[in-house]
């Protein structure tokens, strides 16, 4: 039986396996980005947080193409709290979209104006694209479209969904708006409002709140010429705009040829494809540093000949983009970048808003039996540093050219450490461990400030527990990076990696950063260390009173108050910034001088003073200043130079010269 089981086994075993037919299928761009939208930053738990981000970034954007100051308004607010249904509705005053353009603009994944090699804070180009297919995927409302545009000077609405199976827009309702249905004030702007599904927990949604109050204070950092408006449940704020100066806008740049690959070169062709120009044409044309005999060099040195660019093969231009990442090029150009810059970034460091979460009070109605009820109220705080400093760096990394730009904000109303990133103007909120300006704050040693741990220590708030020494302090530190590429870590855009020498040029801002407020922190160490000490001379000050008050009668009250008022005033002294403790005279030893110079001198019933001269050079004299005292003989008026009173003055002018003579021996 075991046999023959064996053998139907092995039977089985050798039958022929079934033939299994591979089917291949095309995913449309818009169902990639629904079912991997992790790629865009849309997790469950960040969808509200990434679509209040997108917009924001957007209405930036659109404002500084046409060097507009920028006015945003955003809106979130709970709809339905059974569905876990949200609105948020965002307006701005850029330059709007056309109206031709908006169902593409809105809804077509992959479509979009910022694939240039250009600084913009958008990289994907999905932001607006992913809200509008989470609000088709999970709910049945529209997404509702106003835009006026600076070309067309008219209105329009829209109400749109996204086909997420063929990656096209659908388009429910439009029309043009005129008269009291207006939502756009001003010559052009863009505004939407979706309806957005997101079930959170209650720690999430905490959570949740935090991160987008936190993202739009930080916006309001790096963008102090806008003004923004926030709404929500819990009240609005509104981020006041604090100066008028923008910085320039950001300019399309051509690609550099060091950073060349065989579908950049491609792409340079296929542009010129309706003209008959050579290759050698084209190279000069597309790339920056690219001169006319570089190019010709160029195509010598891969051995192809110099023709039309449309009649080379894949070899030959594999060949072309060899030898463009072994040649040595000029520097890439800077000028097309827009940095925050100074002006601007230290108008942002010494009015920092940040969004604050407090309890109101709602009291219970009369004649109910219904509690007092507390509900969270948002509010608008202001923070001001008592020192703030600014520094930069230019760099390429990767053949494409960065600006590093660093602020601190120290002292003041800020009361402990903080760590802000920022990207094309953009703050990083999530993944700061992982971020190089992490590393950077950890390795850069504090001692570059010329201050130990030991004392930093005495900045430390109670509520600070860090290692770190320079955590202790209050101390904001600010990294932009600034680039047509910025080295993101993942696709989420929250982190930067540490890629060339970008680490180095950001700890070169750093440390001088660190130099420059050395000098503040050292001063207000000192100010702490006298501050103990008047603490620690008022602790003894009674005891010693008290112990003098029992040897001698004396007023203790005005004993200690004497001392307690000279206390303060050697302490008030050290603590001046930069100045050095300057012996002061004593008033008290001053006068008794004054009292042993004027003691009255009676000759035959005649009193005789020295005069006011003679009182400055004797307290002079006491006080080492005059090296040979003046004789007094010299000072006694001429009534008294007379032979029969001769005797008796110089008698008690010796007498009282020896008797100083002797004082200052003992001194």
């Amino acid at each position: 039986m075991t046999q023959k089981a064996t053998v139907e086994v092995a039977a089985a075993q050798q039958k022929p396996a079934t033939k299994v037919k591979v089917r291949y299928d095309k995913k449309a761009e818009s169902e990639f980005f629904v079912d991997n939208s992790a790629l865009a930053g849309f997790t469950t738990e960040r969808i509200l947080y990434m679509a209040v981000r997108e917009l924001i970034e957007n209405s930036l954007d659109s404002c500084e193409t046409s060097h507009v100051l920028p006015k945003i308004s955003l809106s979130l607010k709970m709809l339905d709290q059974e569905n876990d249904l949200w609105t948020i509705t965002c307006e701005d005053n850029g330059i709007g979209v056309p109206s031709d353009k908006v169902p593409v603009a809105v809804c077509s994944f992959l479509t979009s104006g910022k694939y240039v090699e250009k600084q913009q804070r958008g990289l994907f180009g999905v932001g607006l694209k992913m809200i509008a297919a989470f609000s088709t995927k999970d709910t049945i409302h529209p997404l509702k479209v106003w835009s006026k545009s600076h070309e067309e000077g008219f209105e329009s609405y829209f109400e749109l969904r996204t086909d997420i199976s063929t990656n096209k827009p659908i388009v429910l309702a439009k029309k043009t708006v005129k008269g009291e249905e207006s939502m756009i004030a001003g010559d052009s702007g863009f505004r939407v409002e979706a309806i957005l599904h997101a079930k959170l927990s209650p720690i999430t949604r905490n959570n949740m709140k935090s991160k987008i109050n936190e993202y739009i204070s930080q916006t309001s950092v790096v963008n102090p010429y806008a003004i923004i408006e926030y709404e929500t449940d819990e009240g609005k704020v509104t981020f006041d705009r604090r100066t008028e100066v923008m910085p320039q806008p950001a300019k399309e740049v051509l690609p550099h040829p060091a950073d060349m690959d065989l579908q950049t070169l491609k792409k340079a062709i296929m542009n010129f494809m309706n003209q008959k120009t050579t290759l050698q044409g084209i190279l000069s044309a597309s790339f920056q540093k690219m001169s006319s005999e570089k190019a010709k060099d160029i195509i010598a040195k891969a051995c192809v000949e110099n023709k039309l660019a449309d009649k080379y093969s894949e070899n030959e231009l594999i060949e072309i983009v060899k030898i463009c990442k072994h040649t040595a090029f000029q520097q890439a150009n800077t000028d097309h970048l827009s940095p925050i810059g100074e002006e601007i970034l230290t108008t942002g460091m010494t009015s920092e808003y940040t969004i604050v979460t407090t309890k109101e009070v709602v009291p219970s109605v009369e004649g109910t039996s219904a509690p007092e009820v507390q509900r969270p109220q948002i509010t608008v705080k202001v923070l001001k540093p008592s020192l703030t400093a600014y520094a930069s760096r230019t760099c390429v990394i990767n053949n494409r050219p960065t600006i590093v730009e660093c602020g601190i904000a120290y002292g003041g109303d800020i009361p402990s450490f903080k760590l802000y990133r920022f990207a094309n103007k953009i703050p990083l909120l999530y993944d700061e461990g992982s971020d190089v300006a992490r590393e950077v704050v950890s390795e850069v040693p504090i001692n570059r400030m010329g201050i130990t741990k030991q004392e930093a220590k005495e900045f430390a708030n109670v509520e600070v527990k860090s290692d770190r020494a320079v955590e202790l302090l209050p101390l904001h530190v600010f990294f932009h990076i600034c680039s047509t590429k910025i080295p993101y870590k993942t696709a989420g855009k929250e982190s930067i990696a540490s890629e060339g020498e970008l680490k180095k040029y950001m700890k070169s801002c750093l440390s001088e950063l660190y130099r420059k407020v050395s000098a503040q922190i050292r001063r207000e160490l000192r100010m702490k260390e006298a501050a103990g000490r008047l603490n620690l001379y008022k602790f003894y000050i009674p005891l010693v009173v008290s112990a003098i008050s029992e040897s001698i009668k004396i007023d203790s009250a005005k004993l200690e108050q004497a001392f307690t008022e000279l206390a303060e005033r050697h302490v008030k002294i050290e603590q001046q910034a930069g100045a050095q403790v300057v012996e002061k005279e004593d008033k008290i030893t001053s006068e008794r001088l004054e009292e042993e110079v004027e003691e009255a001198v009676e000759i035959d019933g005649e009193v005789i003073k020295p005069d006011r001269e003679q009182i400055a050079i004797n307290a002079a004299r006491k006080k080492g200043k005059l090296s040979k005292p003046k004789s007094m003989k010299e000072k006694i008026p001429e009534t008294l130079q007379k032979k029969d009173k001769q005797a008796t003055l110089d008698a008690v002018i010796e007498g009282k010269s020896k008797g100083r003579k002797k004082v200052n021996a003992d001194d």
